[in-house]
């Protein structure tokens, strides 16, 4: 069976997620957008529990998260106002 670099990528990005992480997490912003469709990309910060747009200042920094589509990160993540 072949795999796609990204689908390994992307597999074995979520097995490094902490237990109980309802939120799909994604290695790259590509990758996210792939999956979200419309739905706006955002990064979620894992050691705070905040999720940030692309335009705030933190969106994409830190090195505990990852990308997810912003309807599933709104449900398990608090959204950050900074």
């Amino acid at each position: 069976m072949k795999f796609a670099t990204g689908a390994i990528a992307a597999i074995l990005f979520a097995a490094a997620l902490p237990a109980g992480a309802a939120t799909s997490l994604y290695p790259s912003a590509d990758a996210a957008t792939a999956a979200c469709g419309a739905d706006e990309v955002v990064w979620v910060d894992l050691d705070r529990g905040r999720f940030y747009h692309k335009n705030q200042e933190k969106f994409a920094k830190g090195n505990n998260g990852g990308y997810a589509c912003l309807k599933a990160a709104h449900a398990s993540y608090r959204e950050a106002h900074d």
